[in-house]
């Protein structure tokens, strides 16, 4: 199964987790999420990314591209092909993997994390009138 890693600035990780828990169930174990606040957070969540990759396949979410949480992943992951990093966090695209966690390998599964997360963006105002 594949193993999820979630990183965000501040609280969002651990917030959209818990949000997540009761809304579906998942078995926990294969799902982490790290708030980044400073170097050394890095660099113990690089260390688990690699440990992690060592023993599996492992799909990193990320807040936002170009923040240090997504250059983190990326750069500690180059050229592992068991690690797919997607960014743009967000409460659909967590729910999606969740849900299709036991099913979908992890090519599959970053492409349905990036699918549902952009699904999920667009103007309500705009798509009620």
């Amino acid at each position: 199964m594949v193993k999820i890693i979630l990183v965000a600035h501040g609280p969002l990780a651990p917030a959209l987790l818990e949000t997540a828990s009761g809304i579906c169930c998942f078995e926990q174990n294969s799902v982490r999420a790290y708030s980044v606040s400073g170097k050394a957070d890095l660099e113990k969540i690089g260390a688990e990314i690699k440990a992690l990759a060592e023993d599996g396949e492992v799909l990193v979410l990320a807040d936002t591209f170009g923040g240090s949480s997504c250059n983190m992943a990326l750069s500690c992951t180059n050229g592992l092909g068991n690690v797919r990093v997607v960014c743009g966090l967000n409460l659909n695209m967590l729910l999606a993997v969740l849900n299709n966690i036991s099913r979908l390998g992890l090519h599959a599964l970053a492409d349905k994390a990036v699918e549902d997360g952009k699904r999920a963006v667009f103007n309500a105002t705009e798509s009620v009138k």
